[in-house]
C-alpha cells in the first residue's frame, strides 16, 4: 500500500490533483498580497471565502430553473463575489471609516462567515451540514482535444509525443477557476509594477504620508485593494463549492484564509514568489489525499498542510534572521565588501535552514510511525524504519544546526558547511532517486548531484582561503 502511494506521487493524476488543491489557497493569497501591500491586510480571507462558496451554491440551485443550466453558475459566481467584495467593504469602513481595529474587524468577518451560513442554511434546506438537498451548478471545465497514448518511447517523435500526452493529461478537465487562478498571478503581477494604481497601492502601503503629499488619494487606493482581496477570496470560495465540489459544507475553507496569510511572507511580497508559495501549500494538501489512503488515522493526513503551514513560517522567520545577520556581518568589512561571496553566503545560509527543516519532516514521520504502525506494514515493520529514519533526521539536523545559529559559522568552517550540504543533499537526492534506481547507484547519483548544486550555489568561493581571512576578519 505504500509502495503505491508513491508511485502514484509522480504521476499526471498527482500534479493536477496539486494545481486543483492550489486553486482555493491561491486566490486569496493573491487577495492578501495586494490588501498587504496596500497597508491594510485582510485578516477576513477565510469568512469571505465561506459566504462566497456559500453563496454561490445556494444561488446557482435557485437560478437554474430561472436562467437555465449555462447561465446558472455564472449568476452564482457574480453574487458569491459580490457577497465577499461587500464583506470586505465592511472591513474597510470599520477601519478606514470609523477608525476600527483592522485584525479585529477580520476576525469577526471570519466569525460571521462561518456562522452565518450554517444559520441560513438551516433555515434554507434544514441541515446544518451541507447543501446536498439543493441542485447547485459547477463552474465550467476545459477539455482538451482527445490524444491516444504511445505506444512505446523507440524515437524521439515517440518521447515528445509521450510528453505531450502527459501535459495533456495533467491539465485535461480541469475546472475553469484553476486556469484563471495561475493567468491572475500575471494580471496582478503587471497590474502592481506596470499601471499606475499599481504604484499608487505600493506607495500608500510603504509611506502612506509621503503618498498623500504626491496627491494619492490613500483611502481610496485602500477601499479598492481590500474590495480586490474580497474578490479573490470569494473566487478561492467559488471553486470549492462551484469547482472542487457541487454543493457547499458547513466551514469548507478548513482554514485556507488563513494559511493565505503566509504565502506572500514566503513569496517575497511578490506575485510570482506567492504563486510558487501557493504551489508548496497545494503539495501538500494533494499529499495528504495520497497519505489518507494508508491505513492510518485520519487526524494525521489532516495535519500535513498546517505542519507545512508553521514549518514554512519557520523557515521565513528564520531565513529573514540569517539575511539580517548576513547583511550586518558584509557592513564589517566596510569598503572590502565583497558583494558576490556574501550573495554566496546568504544563499547557503538559507539553503541550511531548509535542509534542517526537512529533517524535522523526518522527525514528524517517525512519530507517525510509532503512533499509527498499521498503516506502515504492522509494528515489526514499522518501529526499525522509524529508528532508521529518526537517527538520520537527527544526524541531519546536528549537521545543519550550528550554521542556522550562527551564520558566520559558514565563513569560519567552510569545509564543515560544504560536508553538512553535501551529506544532507545526498541523503534526500538519493531518497529520491531509489524510486527508479538501486540503493547504491542512487546514493552515489544523489552525492554527485548534492556537490553540483554546491558548486551551483557558489560554494567554492568559500574554500579560498582570501575570501575567507577577509570575511572573518
Amino acid at each position: 500500500m505504500f509502495e503505491t502511494v508513491i508511485q502514484s506521487i509522480f504521476s499526471a493524476a498527482f500534479i493536477a490533483a496539486i494545481l486543483r488543491g492550489t486553486t482555493p489557497i491561491l486566490f486569496p493569497s493573491l487577495g492578501s498580497l495586494v490588501s498587504g501591500l496596500a497597508g491594510v491586510g485582510n485578516i477576513g480571507l477565510e469568512g469571505m471565502m465561506l459566504g462566497a462558496a456559500f453563496t454561490g451554491a445556494v444561488v446557482s440551485a435557485f437560478a437554474g430553473p430561472v436562467v437555465g443550466s449555462t447561465w446558472a453558475p455564472w449568476v452564482g459566481l457574480l453574487s458569491g463575489c459580490g457577497i465577499s467584495v461587500a464583506m470586505a467593504m465592511v472591513i474597510g469602513i470599520f477601519h478606514l471609516k470609523f477608525k476600527g481595529d483592522l485584525i479585529l474587524s477580520g476576525v469577526a468577518i471570519n466569525i460571521l462567515g462561518s456562522a452565518a451560513t450554517v444559520a441560513i442554511l438551516y433555515e434554507i434546506t434544514g441541515n446544518r451540514g451541507d447543501s446536498n438537498d439543493l441542485a447547485s451548478f459547477q463552474m465550467p471545465f476545459i477539455q482538451l482535444p482527445e490524444m491516444t497514448a504511445p505506444a512505446g518511447f523507440n524515437s524521439i517523435g515517440d518521447h515528445l509525443y509521450g510528453a505531450v500526452y502527459f501535459l495533456r493529461s495533467i491539465f485535461h478537465n480541469l475546472n475553469l477557476m484553476t486556469y484563471l487562478a495561475f493567468i491572475l498571478v500575471v494580471v496582478v503581477w503587471f497590474m502592481l509594477y506596470r499601471t499606475p494604481f499599481g504604484m499608487h497601492l505600493r506607495a500608500a502601503g510603504e509611506n502612506p504620508s509621503a503618498a498623500e503629499s504626491v496627491g494619492i488619494r490613500v483611502t481610496r487606493v485602500r477601499y479598492a485593494a481590500l474590495a480586490l482581496s474580497g474578490l479573490f477570496a470569494g473566487f478561492g470560495g467559488i471553486h470549492l463549492s462551484m469547482g472542487y465540489l457541487s454543493l457547499f459544507q458547513r466551514d469548507m475553507t478548513a482554514g485556507r484564509g488563513y494559511i493565505a496569510l503566509a504565502t506572500p511572507l514566503l513569496g517575497g511580497s511578490n506575485p510570482v514568489g506567492t504563486g510558487i508559495a501557493s504551489l508548496v501549500f497545494g503539495f501538500f494538501d494533494a499529499l495528504a489525499i495520497r497519505v489518507g489512503s494508508l491505513q492510518i488515522p485520519s487526524m494525521l493526513p489532516q495535519m500535513v498542510p498546517f505542519i507545512a503551514t508553521i514549518m514554512a513560517l519557520v523557515i521565513y522567520a528564520l531565513q529573514t534572521r540569517q539575511v539580517t545577520r548576513v547583511r550586518a556581518l558584509r557592513a564589517v568589512e566596510g569598503e572590502n565588501f565583497n558583494a558576490r561571496y556574501w550573495r554566496v553566503v546568504q544563499r547557503l545560509s538559507v539553503l541550511h535552514v531548509v535542509l534542517a527543516m526537512i529533517a524535522v519532516i523526518g522527525v514528524i514521520l517517525v512519530i507517525s510511525l510509532i503512533a499509527a504502525p498499521d498503516g506502515f506494514g504492522g509494528v515489526d515493520a514499522a518501529l526499525p524504519l522509524a529508528l532508521i529514519i529518526g537517527a538520520a533526521s537527527l544526524t541531519l539536523i546536528a549537521l545543519n544546526l550550528p550554521f542556522v545559529q550562527r551564520v558566520e559559522r559558514i565563513t569560519s568552517n567552510a569545509a564543515f558547511s560544504l560536508i553538512a550540504t553535501a551529506i544532507s543533499l545526498a541523503v534526500y537526492f538519493g531518497l529520491f532517486l531509489s524510486l527508479f534506481f538501486d540503493a547504491l547507484p542512487a546514493l552515489i547519483l544523489g552525492a554527485a548531484l548534492a556537490l553540483a548544486l554546491w558548486v551551483l550555489f557558489g560554494g567554492w568561493r568559500l574554500l579560498r582561503p582570501a575570501q575567507r581571512s577577509l570575511a572573518t576578519a
